[in-house]
């Protein structure tokens, strides 16, 4: 193609056609621009596409996440939450009177005073952010997903918080009744229990636990009320990003 067009040129010289050569030279410049042109057109709308589909990945992948958390969030509510009915429970049976020592600290041995392990999917904006590749997302997805991350640190620094507080509590208990499976290993050790003294420490055990559960109660509370507000954000930002993955396939 390049030779046809130098011989066009050298015949237009060659016959004096200098005004014809220099239209033809500049028709010839005018296609070869165009041609350009076309080639960068081409060429962005490849690499739209592949950052569309980039994005794409990436929206899945943030829905996945989301996914995973809210039912961890769920689930970790109503795990929560039955453990305030349980303790409301022991708390309602102060209604009867009298009591027996025995009675109360076994009441409070059954409660549940485990704590609950939280870990939130936070890979894929992590690696977005770490990558540069987060301008692809849509900035009111964006700011969502930053925020629901703020929200989230909160949540795990707050349990951390608690459960250093609760589990500071408990070793000092432990003191006064030992582990928490020593009471039923000295159902038959009368010697030994005596020994330990383990009855003239109830009072102490008592309000030790009491004071454990009312701790775990009060934050657990406020936990509950956090996942609840982070499960609605959620599901705000998973209804975003279901948009915008929507409006990129059209």
């Amino acid at each position: 193609m390049i030779k046809l067009f130098r011989n066009i040129r050298q015949n237009l010289l060659k016959d004096g056609k200098t005004a014809k050569y220099f239209k033809y030279a500049i028709g010839e410049i005018v296609l070869v621009v165009i041609g350009i042109l076309i080639a960068l057109q081409l060429n962005q709308n490849a690499e739209n596409n592949q950052q569309d589909k980039t994005r794409q990945d990436y929206y899945i992948q943030l829905l996945e996440d989301l996914k995973k958390d809210n039912q961890l969030a769920t689930e970790t509510i109503e795990h929560f939450e039955k453990d305030r009915a349980e303790y409301n429970k022991y708390l309602e049976t102060y209604k009867n009177n009298e009591l027996e020592p025995s009675q109360v600290y076994q009441m409070l041995m059954e409660l549940n005073i485990k704590s609950s392990t939280l870990s939130f999917n936070s890979s894929t904006i992590e690696s977005l952010r770490s990558s540069g590749e987060i301008i692809l997302i849509s900035l009111n997805v964006r700011n969502k997903l930053i925020n629901l991350l703020r929200l989230q640190d909160k949540i795990l620094k707050d349990i951390q918080l608690n459960d250093t507080g609760k589990n500071n509590m408990l070793q000092d208990l432990g003191i006064y009744r030992g582990a928490s499976t020593l009471a039923n290993r000295l159902n038959n050790q009368s010697k030994l229990k005596s020994y330990l003294k383990f009855d003239d420490n109830l009072p102490q055990i008592i309000l030790g636990l009491d004071a454990v559960h009312i701790w775990k109660d009060v934050s657990e509370k406020g936990t509950i009320k956090h996942l609840e507000i982070m499960v609605e954000e959620i599901e705000a930002v998973s209804n975003l990003i279901e948009i915008e993955i929507k409006n990129h396939k059209q």
